[in-house]
Order: structure tokens, then sequence, then C-alpha cells
């Protein structure tokens, strides 16, 4: 859709003083505000075209303008840039996160809720693909006679502790020889080829009928696995009562719900892991509990493991600043993993 010089800027500053604000805009404050060159009437003009072909709307018949889905994408797609900037806790977000990176899921949790306080929006750390991370460390730690602890360390920093609970009891000289062994056939494996080949690895060695290395193998892909396809790492959503958009509890609980009782992957699936679709708004997210939400996210990957950063908030985000607060945290979050 082609707008005049003139509309395209009277639309950027409608919507920009809107989510500013968070009132209605009108052709008065336009004119004393920003337009001064342009007489009021021009502007009505203006704002009643953008009206007309949907990118403004009127709450009320004589109320300023607010946008719609339409005029926050058009904003979004043509009359923002992207921008190399760096916020101004860059530093010491990099510091803190770097001062949590021996434990990855701690490092993760705490992006998600640094990114939570610096955008004042809900933050979230999605991690994907991470069943081909290498096993660089299995560890069995007696917790009483009949209770084992199985420890598996990950090159990329993820650690998962599993207990197994025996029908008989084991010596420490017996446990260490079967963690020498599974050592020596399952280090530098992937998870997926663990699942896959276990009881091949494991099946001449002189342990194999051993209670251990039999709950292994009966059941890999329980016990070899880091839980789900997706880790999700989520902010407070206490920042998001800083808006008269989700003042209303009830709202404030149904996207709780969401997040925490329903299914996220579908939603990430569907419409967050598009490269080319990294900002969802209103009824792009295909829920009518988000109909008055929007969504920014940035992906980010390295050897070890790739996800997405993104944000959730009203649909009067600043959508240029917290584009650049991603572009930083994955930056950050690059050099750290």
């Amino acid at each position: 859709m082609l707008l005049t010089q003139r509309e395209n800027k009277i639309l950027k500053k409608t919507i920009e003083d809107y989510i500013s604000i968070g009132a209605p805009i009108s052709s008065q404050r336009l004119h004393s505000c920003y337009f001064n060159q342009f007489s009021t009437a021009t502007i009505r003009n203006s704002l009643a075209n953008l009206e007309k072909i949907g990118m403004l709307k009127s709450i009320h018949r004589s109320s300023g303008k607010v946008p719609t889905d339409n005029g926050y994408r058009y904003y979004v797609d043509t009359l923002i840039a992207e921008s190399s900037k760096t916020i101004q806790e860059y530093d010491n977000i990099a510091k803190k996160l770097s001062a949590a990176s021996n434990n990855l899921e701690d490092l993760l949790q705490a992006t998600a809720y640094m990114l939570g306080r610096i955008s004042r929006l809900f933050g979230v750390v999605v991690i994907s693909k991470h069943q081909k991370n290498i096993l660089n460390e299995i560890e069995l730690i007696h917790l009483s006679s009949d209770r084992i602890m199985l420890v598996l360390g990950l090159n990329s920093g993820f650690i998962r502790s599993i207990v197994l609970n025996l029908k008989v009891s084991i010596d420490d000289s017996l446990l260490k020889v079967i963690n020498e062994g599974l050592k020596d056939r399952l280090l530098g494996l992937t998870l997926n080829e663990i699942q896959e080949n276990i009881k091949e690895r494991l099946k001449e060695s002189q342990y194999f009928e051993n209670e251990i290395v039999q709950i292994l193998v009966q059941d890999p892909s329980k016990h070899f696995v880091i839980s789900g396809e997706k880790l999700v790492y989520t902010s407070s959503f206490y920042q998001l009562l800083e808006y008269p958009e989700f003042h209303e509890i009830n709202k404030l609980k149904t996207l709780m719900s969401f997040f925490y009782e329903k299914s996220m992957e579908e939603y990430l699936n569907n419409y967050l892991f598009d490269d080319h679709n990294n900002v969802i708004i209103g009824k792009e997210i295909g829920d009518s509990n988000f109909r008055n939400c929007s969504i920014v996210s940035k992906p980010f990957e390295n050897k070890n493991i790739n996800g997405q950063m993104l944000v959730l908030g009203p649909k009067r985000l600043p959508y240029q600043n917290i584009k650049i607060i991603l572009t930083n945290f994955t930056d950050i979050i690059n050099n750290v993993i």
C-alpha cells in the first residue's frame, strides 16, 4: 500500500504518540506537538484517509485516532528501520549473565528475567534442538544402598540428573566399574544417538545384566533426554501490570494460564520459528485471548543450541526499542554461551 510522504509522517507520529501516552491522538495534538507546518484541517484530512484505508480507527465518533492491527503492521514493516544501537545497560547485563554462565539453565532463566525487566514486558527464552547436544560427562552417585543418581553433563552446558530406584542394593566398587563402562561407551555421543544405539553399545559389556544398565537400556528415551522438545524460561508477569491493558486481573490470569497450563509449543511452532515473522500483532497470534497483545521475537544460535528470545506486551509496545533490546540480548547470549 502506497501512502503519501505526509501520510507516512502523520501515521508514524500518531502511532508513536499513542504508544507513549496510551490515549487517542487528536489532530490538534499532532499540530501543536509535531506538525505546526500543517494546518489542523490538513492533518484531519490525512487522519480521515488513514482511517478510511484501515490504518487508524476512532474509539468514539468525536475522539482522536488509535492504530489498528493493520496500522501497527505497516508501521513495523515500513516506517521503522533496523538499528545497531547498543542499550545503556548492555555492559551490566553482559557481566551479570557471564557470572551465571557456569550453569546453562541458570543463565537462560537469568536472561529471561533480565529481558523482562529491561523491556518492562513479559520476557521468554525458548531453546530448541538441544537433543543434538553431546554427552561429555556421566556420573553415578550413591544416594543410599538402593538409590542412585545419574548425572548427565552436555557440551552445551545443560546438566540433567535422574534418580534411579533399584530393587537390590549395589556397592561402591561395582558402581564405579559400571560408571567407567558407561563413560567408555557413551561419552561423545549425542542424546539422539544414545537413545537409538545404547543397547548395541552396551550388550557385550560384562555388566549388561546389572539392574542399573537394564533400567537405562529398557527406556533410554526417558533418561537420555532434555525434557520436552523445547525448553521455555520466562520472566515475571508483574511488568505487564504497568499497562492499563492488563489492569483487569482476569485478562492477566488468562495469559498466565496460557503460558503455564496450555501448550505454548503450538504457538511457537506456528508463529515464532519463522525468521520472516518476528513481530506478531493482535489477531495474527491466532487466539482471541491475545487480541490486545503483540509478540516480538529474535532467533539466536551457536554450535550447541539455538532458540528464540521474545517479549509479549500490549499492542502499543515500543517496537523499535524492543527490537534493539532483543538484538542486544541475543548478541550477549551468543557471546556468553
